[in-house]
């Protein structure tokens, strides 16, 4: 199911407060990308950006002969009229993951946002074992929206077992489809169908990409056709992301930055909170300082 990954995805939507601070930020996530891409073959990296902010994002991020940088308007893949410029950004950032690979075709592939960021090499095949991928899960039982999302689905809630866990992460192409399918029947499309969902669920999170996507494959019956089980995932030598390296706050970054970071971070990505506020000079600094 899956041979190769060597895409990703990145919605990127620059707020009128913090403009400069978010184009930086998806700057940095492409510089990281750059060090340790490990691969024969450019990586590819698709951003999804309202119109406004494309001619920007084009021509003001940097450029590496290894990341094979597109910049692509919103509305190439949602209508004027579709009900997902009605939805909260969020959600709109779910839906984009979902939606687009599917469109474009996408095997597998890397879902990305502005805060995260690349500390270790990797090429296309290293998270890739026996034909399935080597996600990044998490326990049921920690949200709330694993029980709303099987509820939506129409699959059997079980707090016992996990889930894909939330960005970053690695999906495929085919089960984004079949999540849109799924919600595609009758007489709404999957957008209209799901932002129902999440009007009748005001205070709480309806769903999540992660949980919709999980959640339409255990039904399915081929989630594990495509990804490694959580139980020899969460062991394994290779992990997608480091809870132990990741800055949520500015007492955890000072406390982080004064270690040394030769070694293996524990994963090949790590996040580094925007709302934490430190210095994207000093964000740069400690994300670059890992070797890898």
């Amino acid at each position: 199911m899956f041979s190769v990954i060597r895409q990703a995805i990145l919605p990127v939507a620059l707020r009128k407060l913090q403009r400069r601070g978010d184009l930086e930020r998806a700057g940095l996530l492409i510089e990281s990308l750059a060090k340790h891409w490990r691969d024969s073959q450019p990586f590819q990296l698709l951003i999804v950006a309202p119109r406004n902010d494309v001619s920007l994002l084009r021509t003001s991020l940097p450029r590496f002969a290894s990341i094979e940088v597109s910049v692509r308007s919103e509305s190439d893949f949602f209508s004027p009229l579709s009900r997902f410029y009605l939805l909260p950004g969020w959600y709109k950032q779910q839906m984009i993951k979902l939606q687009v690979p599917a469109m474009l075709g996408f095997g597998g592939f890397l879902t990305l946002d502005s805060d995260v960021c690349c500390v270790g090499d990797f090429d296309a095949c290293t998270f890739v074992e026996n034909g399935r991928a080597l996600s990044r899960w998490e326990p049921k039982r920690h949200h709330d929206w694993w029980k709303n999302a099987a509820d939506i689905v129409g699959v059997p809630y079980d707090a016992r077992t996990h889930g894909l866990s939330v960005t970053p992460n690695i999906l495929h192409g085919d089960l984004t489809r079949q999540a849109l399918v799924h919600f595609g029947k009758g007489p709404f499309d999957s957008i209209t169908s799901l932002g129902f969902q999440v009007a009748r669920r005001p205070g709480s999170i309806a769903w999540t990409e992660y949980s919709l996507y999980t959640s339409v494959a255990e039904l399915k019956g081929n989630l594990f056709d495509y990804h490694v089980h959580w139980d020899p995932s969460y062991f394994h030598d290779t992990q997608l992301f480091s809870e132990t390296s990741c800055v949520w706050g500015a007492d955890d970054f000072e406390r982080l930055a004064q270690l040394p970071n030769g070694n293996d971070p524990g994963g090949k990505f790590i996040i580094v909170q925007s709302h934490a506020r430190i210095p994207l000079e000093r964000v740069r600094d400690y994300c670059l300082s890992f070797a890898g």
